[in-house]
């Protein structure tokens, strides 16, 4: 089963429990920035909104199943001409003709569609999947920003290795240092070693400028990721440093396994079924004009001259059953249904080639954490060589036997590998973080929880 690395989340520390408010939060962990991002990132909370539009365009169209009512009413004053008077006033027999008047009107009327050749159950249809994309469109949204949010996570992470790392090699220099100013003072040492040691001093000093603007820069992407207006995380908030990785807690890499699990979790597949349900069932919208309309029509209404004390004989009504068929349109509907048919082709084809991209993305991502274990076990065995050699040549400078242009070799070495382990270390995490993303996984443990997705299940 793949469910297993589900646990990539936990690494780091923390668990899924409720979402704190950063302001509450001393010491971050990956989950904790991951669950504040889900709840407060604004991108997100537009894509809930765009599903809640999605929800409303299905009522629009259940309602084409209701009878529709309308009531009128129309007030009318007019004024005849003086010659059209006096033709009617000569018409009847002199009598005197007033040429103003005024006419009112009250109606109701009701019209209920009764048949439409299944156009409204498909429309209908293609809603509710329009709003099941719009809401797998969401899903994707957050499985990708928890991939955003990690990758600012770790790169906070390796800067603060390769401070600490730096910050050792000036520790390692400083003492040099003193020792050769010591020898120096008492006459056996000499000035350049001094001068040297102080160089890689501020050598050190460099890099740890450097982690420290780089731990500040991740930071600030990761606030915004996290939807601080501030863009900045809280003053004296810190992270929690993510462990090594020992060779016991590699797992096995199952491709046919993760693929499986791809296929059936990654939101963005599933949107593209919803998107193929729509165009499916656009062809059946479109066939609809083949088929005959069947509408119920009522009306009541009254009119009155003069004034607008309407009366029961005011009013009358109408009822009728109106039948339509359409039997020549120049093969407009043929077309339309020709193109649904073609824009489906569309789809499907574009599905497929989503399938393969996410095979791709899949196998890419287990090389690449494959490559990702490799390198730590390698690079933390030369670490371990490397000290070995740093340390034996340091006893042998200040016993005399090894020269200085040795000794800051040596160091130099150490300092790279130890850097090379940091990111090889980091990579590990990322890359695990990245198979999580690729096969949908990373966003099981966050759906349908109250107050980050937004919306229920």
């Amino acid at each position: 089963m793949v469910f297993f690395f589900l646990t990539f989340l936990c690494v780091s520390g923390g668990g899924l429990g409720e979402c704190k408010s950063l302001d509450e939060i001393q010491r971050l962990d990956l989950v904790t920035a991951q669950q504040i991002a889900l709840a407060d990132n604004p991108s997100l909370a537009a894509a809930a909104e765009r599903v809640e539009q999605a929800r409303y365009r299905i009522t629009q169209a259940e309602a084409l199943y209701w009878p529709g009512v309308e009531a009128g009413g129309t007030a009318m004053a007019s004024r005849m001409s003086q010659n059209d008077a006096a033709v009617l006033s000569d018409a009847s027999g002199g009598r005197e003709i007033s040429r103003s008047s005024e006419q009112f009107e009250l109606s109701l009327r009701a019209s209920w569609l009764l048949f439409d050749g299944f156009s409204r159950k498909f429309s209908t249809l293609i809603a509710e999947y329009g709003y099941q994309e719009s809401e797998q469109a969401r899903r994707d949204g957050m499985r990708l920003l928890l991939q955003s949010v990690a990758e600012s996570y770790y790169s906070a992470q390796l800067a603060l290795y390769n401070k600490t790392i730096a910050e050792a090699d000036f520790s390692f220099n400083a003492r040099q240092a003193r020792d050769a100013q010591l020898s120096l003072d008492a006459g056996s040492g000499s000035l350049s070693a001094v001068l040297n040691f102080k160089v890689q001093m501020n050598n050190a000093r460099t890099d740890i400028l450097l982690a420290e603007r780089d731990y500040d820069i991740a930071l600030f992407g990761l606030s915004v990721l996290m939807g601080r207006e501030s863009g900045k995380l809280p003053e004296g908030m810190t992270l929690s440093r993510v462990d090594m990785v020992d060779e016991s807690d590699f797992f096995e890499l199952s491709v046919g396994d993760l693929l499986d699990a791809a296929m059936e979790s990654r939101p963005d597949l599933t949107r593209r079924e919803c998107m193929l349900q729509r165009a499916e069932l656009a062809i059946e919208v479109n066939r609809a004009a083949f088929y005959p309309r069947l509408s119920l029509n009522g009306v009541v209404a009254g009119d009155r001259l003069g004034n607008v004390d309407f009366a029961a004989d005011d009013f009358g009504s109408t009822l009728s059953l109106n039948l339509t068929y359409n039997l020549f349109k120049g093969g407009s509907d043929r077309a339309r249904v020709a193109e649904a048919k073609a824009y489906r082709r569309e789809i499907a084809r574009t599905f497929d080639q989503e399938k393969n991209k996410v095979h791709s993305e899949v196998r890419q991502a287990i090389t690449r954490l494959k490559q990702a274990r490799d390198q730590l076990l390698l690079q933390r065995a030369s670490v371990k060589l490397v000290e070995q050699s740093r340390d034996l040549v340091e006893e042998g400078y200040n016993a005399g036997q090894e020269s200085l242009a040795r000794l800051n070799e040596v160091q130099r070495d150490l300092v790279r590998t130890q850097s090379r382990l940091a990111l090889s270390l980091i990579a590990l995490y990322n890359n695990r973080q990245t198979l999580n993303t690729a096969t949908g996984e990373s966003l099981k443990p966050y759906l349908g929880r109250k107050g980050l997705a937004n919306l229920p299940e």
